[in-house]
């Protein structure tokens, strides 16, 4: 048969879409899991410029290079290929920076009070001492300032929740901030107050967000932020990670500086965390330049009993607390700056009076301005109705999943009966960077069997769903018109066991049809 011919029966086999143009980049020989339900899986790819022009069989991508030259192939030799993971939900920065105690989320105070002697004893005597502390620290209320002042005298001491929604101040560390005893709660927060009134050096919420940021802007050196932010730009591309929503505490300028120093290839969505809400509340205007969403933090979490839930904590922890005593001028501030709102709402409480103050909002189509809950352990099933109605998009976060024994009973964070439900999901890490970390914890639930993701639907959350939780159409799918970003990994994450998801790396990652990652290992072409 003559070159023609066989031309033409190729076409005829072929979509005419694999020829409408030349291909820069086929990808070829793999398992291509592409989020398309008319194709899920392909075995390859055609790339032109920053989109895909085609997907399909070997042979029907082959058959667009025929006769053309300078078009790189990529051969996977049957590896794993999955859109670009977005991360819908992280804080990348730095924060205070000084001497790290090497408490955690799990310590005692009694080893809290271990490591803060011993550093005592081994620092200059103007670094900030800080350590990480969980819920047994947090909910001791006798730990306060003066415990902190005796156990390290006129030193500036900062314990901070590993969950970001509490702290513990020294009497040094809050003359340090120009904090005294005469400072009032500001809205969205609280400072704790010994029974004369005087502080007892606790801060939560937005008393809090602000105290740590001043810290940072005091402790931090010219050039640190870019460095901490190189260092996770490089991991999040060796986990295959293409796009991020963040969420930084830094000030927006000064993130956005030092991240551009990084020249980072990364998709950043850098969202804005109002850090002070005065009175009476800011007046409608856009966020920060470069900054694309608003994201208002409505209540705790259940670490610190602070989510604010409507049946009691099970240990007589009360019922959590809601930032805010009413929250519509926080909900009409999204739509009034063109802003997508994305809401910390964690107690079922707080998803209850979200819905409801926003279905009280007159001239509103909320499933246009597409409301994300972050966190969403409390959007209970009796909640599902108004999630559908307001076109909630609720954000998950696998490494939180542990904490659903905190809660009351009552089903508390849910993935699989959500999208049972019809209710759109995405995952974000909000905690470990590694996303497949967080997948095995999605597909893995020992907490909860009954809402395990399996491996299709969890990357699917942290691909397609995070795009569309970003109103981003583009991103996500591996099919013609949609960006090339995209991950070929060093394991087959849908037959691998459950346990060695985590240690899935990316041997190229593309982002944009370049090629900005590239480790292949010898035994590949």
């Amino acid at each position: 048969m003559k070159r023609a011919g066989i031309l033409a029966l190729l076409a005829a086999l072929c979509p005419l879409t694999l020829f409408a143009q030349t291909p820069s980049i086929i990808v070829t020989g793999g398992k291509i899991f592409t989020n398309d339900p008319a194709k899920p899986f392909v075995e390859a790819l055609a790339i032109r410029g920053d989109r895909i022009i085609a997907t399909g069989t070997d042979e029907q991508i082959l058959a667009s290079i025929v006769g053309t030259q300078n078009v790189r192939r990529i051969k996977l030799d049957k590896h794993v290929v999955v859109p670009g993971i977005n991360d819908a939900h992280t804080h990348p920065g730095l924060g205070p920076v000084g001497l790290v105690l090497g408490t955690g989320a799990a310590s005692t105070f009694a080893q809290v009070s271990a490591a803060l002697s011993a550093a005592v004893d081994e620092s200059a005597p103007d670094i900030w001492l800080i350590g990480e502390v969980g819920g047994a620290v947090m909910l001791d209320e006798s730990v306060t300032r003066a415990t902190l002042d005796q156990l390290a005298p006129n030193r500036k001491v900062l314990l901070r929740s590993f969950t970001g929604h509490g702290t513990i101040l020294s009497s040094r560390a809050l003359q340090e901030l120009g904090i005294e005893n005469n400072v009032t709660d500001p809205l969205g927060g609280r400072f704790g107050r010994n029974p004369d009134g005087t502080l007892n050096g606790r801060a939560f919420e937005y008393a809090e967000y602000p105290l740590i940021r001043k810290i940072g802007e005091l402790t931090q050196l010219q050039g640190d932020l870019t460095v901490a932010l190189s260092s996770f730009s490089n991991e999040a591309l060796r986990f295959g990670i293409t796009s991020i929503q963040a969420m930084p505490f830094e000030e927006e300028k000064a993130f956005r500086q030092a991240w551009d120093a990084t020249d980072s290839p990364i998709r950043l969505r850098h969202i804005f965390i109002p850090l002070v809400v005065p009175p009476p509340l800011p007046r409608p205007g856009p966020p920060p330049r470069g900054t694309n969403g608003l994201k208002w933090i409505l209540d705790g979490t259940p670490i610190e009993k602070g989510a604010a839930v409507r049946t009691p904590y099970p240990d007589g922890g009360g019922t959590g607390r809601q930032n805010f005593t009413t929250i519509t001028r926080l909900l009409r501030r999204g739509p009034e700056t063109n802003q997508q709102l994305l809401l910390h709402a964690v107690g079922d409480a707080m998803i209850a009076t979200v819905f409801k103050e926003m279905a009280n909002i007159s001239g509103i189509n909320w499933p246009a301005e597409r409301p994300r809950i972050e966190h969403a352990d409390g959007l209970l099933p009796d909640l599902d109705p108004q999630a559908r109605t307001l076109g909630v998009v609720a954000v998950l976060n696998p490494s939180h999943f542990f904490a659903r024994t905190l809660f009351p009973p009552g089903g508390f964070s849910r993935a699989k009966s959500l999208l049972a439900a019809n209710i759109p999901i995405a995952i974000g890490s909000d905690g470990p960077l590694n996303p497949w970390l967080n997948i095995m914890l999605a597909v893995h639930r020992r907490d909860n069997p009954t809402e395990a993701l399996t491996r299709e639907e969890a990357i699917a959350a942290y691909t397609l769903g995070s795009a569309f939780a970003e109103k981003q159409p583009d991103k996500g799918m591996l099919a013609p018109g949609k960006l090339a970003d995209l991950v070929v990994l060093s394991q087959d994450v849908f037959t691998v066991p459950v346990t060695a998801l985590p240690d899935t790396r990316s041997f190229l990652t593309m982002i944009g049809g370049k090629i900005v990652l590239e480790e292949w290992p010898p035994e590949l072409p």
